[in-house]
């Protein structure tokens, strides 16, 4: 295709005097959606590369349809001239209300074209991206949908308010959602410190929550506060995720996360303590709440 920007085209928009000037459709045979490479099937010869009057119309045609075309082509010239194609033609009924975009990249900029408003396309790997802006002078993203596994939406300072876990594809990745334990009626309360204690040589119940759960992970903070020799640990549903003896804090995994366990289904969560040297052993929940994977 030639150059249209530096060509003249004086001569394609004023051709010599003639009935030469007409109009006609054709089917597309071949359709390159990035660089708009076609080829057209128009009186029984095939046209290639013709140009296209650019326009969201574009975005829509596909390979079978039918489109109209403006061209200067003298008679008997077998195609020979210069055409161009208008658009999609389609009779009333036809859906023609029901279009799908083939995207490349489309950008809608704000009123005086200074600032990004909404971008359709990919990112710099070609995956599937969505952007929607704030509008603002600093680009501020208020929306992303990155190929096909995460959404996310900033505040207008950048920060992440929301976000799917793309990672494991199933639940919460923001907001993190605290869930509460409260001390078991197995606890006691030892001497005059009043945090949830225990002096059994055999693992007690300490503290409990049924929670709906909506993130994969759970990140916890504990502290411990004992005499003689301590253990403690954390069960899931009936499954030991962690056993520790002092303070501790750190993220285990729900199990069964995606599978048996989905969001919004109720999990069980205990905290045991034990001591098995004629001690006490006092338990702190110093942070217990869902997280991102």
């Amino acid at each position: 295709m030639t150059d249209r920007m530096n060509n003249n085209l004086a001569s394609l928009l004023t051709p010599p005097p003639s009935h030469a000037v007409q109009f006609s459709q054709g089917i597309i045979k071949q359709w390159d959606r990035t660089e708009f490479h076609n080829q057209i099937e128009w009186r029984g010869i095939t046209l290639t590369d013709v140009p296209m009057v650019e326009g969201v119309n574009a975005l829509a045609l596909k390979e079978g349809d039918i489109v109209g075309m403006l061209g200067w082509a003298p008679e008997n010239a077998k195609g020979v001239g210069s055409w161009w194609i208008l658009g999609k033609l389609s009779n009333p009924g036809e859906f023609v209300s029901d279009l799908t975009f083939f995207l490349g990249q489309i950008r809608f900029l704000t009123k005086t074209g200074q600032y990004p408003q909404a971008y359709f396309g990919s990112d710099l790997d070609g995956e599937p991206l969505t952007i929607l802006y704030y509008g603002d002078e600093a680009e501020t993203r208020a929306l992303q949908i990155v190929n096909t596994d995460l959404i996310r939406i900033n505040d207008p300072s950048g920060h992440i308010i929301f976000a799917n876990d793309a990672l494991t594809g199933v639940g919460l990745a923001r907001p993190y959602l605290h869930y509460h334990l409260a001390p078991t009626t197995s606890a006691q309360i030892i001497g005059t410190v009043f945090v949830p204690s225990t002096n059994s040589a055999a693992y007690v119940d300490i503290y409990e929550g049924n929670h709906h759960a909506w993130h994969p992970k759970v990140s916890y903070d504990i502290g411990i506060s004992a005499t003689g020799v301590t253990d403690w640990r954390i069960v899931v549903n009936g499954t030991v995720v962690f056993t520790g003896s002092p303070s501790a804090s750190g993220d285990f995994d729900i199990p069964g996360w995606g599978t048996t366990v989905t969001p919004g289904v109720v999990v069980n969560f205990v905290i045991q303590a034990r001591n098995t040297g004629a001690g006490t052993t006092r338990v702190m929940v110093r942070r217990f709440s869902g997280r991102q994977s």
